[in-house]
């Protein structure tokens, strides 16, 4: 046991440095961002269960399987084993990611119908009279998709469904939980290089994954000009339009 709990924990660390590197430093990943996703989960989900049960093995070997803590020996050792989960269970709490302030005010305003709603390409969306350009999405019962009117009135028909289906597909494809995990991930290991890199990687694959969702539905050319419209002048959205720009 002792043996294949050391070549576990071996290959886990061997995933969490060489996952990264392949995954930040591959091509496909631009172009099959989904794809890129899955690949990031199962890293993850691989290096911490090889992690885990590796150091197991090791801790409780040649213990019997019946009782591996030996809480019959003594009923210390079973409180110990308690404060031990309770603290895990804690840690885990304290470095979850929760939404920020402006995601429940949108859903507050969402709930209460403060934001009129309209229906655009089969969405009902909650507009709020805003100046500047403003698109989300929100999860949960009383989330959904919200849209500035200074960001609506400066998009054609087509931009505007593009910029919705967009975020419905980030609603769609759970992108809130899918970044959620990876930003709390960074945050319990911010010292592990791998657990930066698929924060960074994981916040811009989704943006590529929604973007071609809604391509899909209302077409490259009409997202291309509303990704400019929207946020023309930061880097991801140049890059984003790029790549839309590149698969016509």
């Amino acid at each position: 046991m002792v043996v294949t709990g050391i070549v576990l924990v071996v290959l886990a660390l061997v995933v969490v440095v060489v996952a990264p590197r392949v995954l930040t430093r591959s091509a496909w990943t631009i172009d099959r961002p989904r794809t890129a996703l899955v690949a990031w989960s199962l890293a993850v989900l691989l290096g911490a269960v090889g992690f885990v049960v590796g150091i197991a093995l090791v801790v409780l070997a040649d213990r019997p399987l019946t009782d591996p803590f030996a809480i019959g020996d003594s009923p210390t050792h079973g409180l110990n084993v308690g404060v031990a989960v309770l603290a895990v269970i804690a840690f885990v709490i304290a470095v979850r990611v929760r939404p920020g302030s402006e995601h429940r005010a949108v859903r507050e305003a969402m709930r209460s119908g403060a934001a009129p709603h309209r229906e655009i390409d089969g969405t009902i969306v909650a507009v709020v009279e805003a100046d500047h350009a403003l698109a989300c999405a929100v999860p949960g019962r009383s989330g959904g998709v919200l849209v500035s009117s200074g960001l609506a009135d400066r998009l054609r028909t087509d931009e505007l469904e593009a910029v919705v289906a967009h975020e419905r597909a980030h609603l769609q494809q759970h992108h809130a939980a899918v970044v959620a995990v990876a930003e709390s991930i960074e945050r319990a290991v911010p010292w592990i290089p791998g657990a930066r890199a698929m924060a960074r990687s994981t916040r811009v694959l989704v943006e590529f994954a929604a973007d071609d969702a809604a391509a899909r539905r209302i077409g490259r050319d009409a997202v291309r000009r509303a990704v400019l419209v929207a946020d023309a002048t930061s880097a991801l959205a140049v890059i984003r339009a790029s790549r839309l720009s590149d698969r016509d």
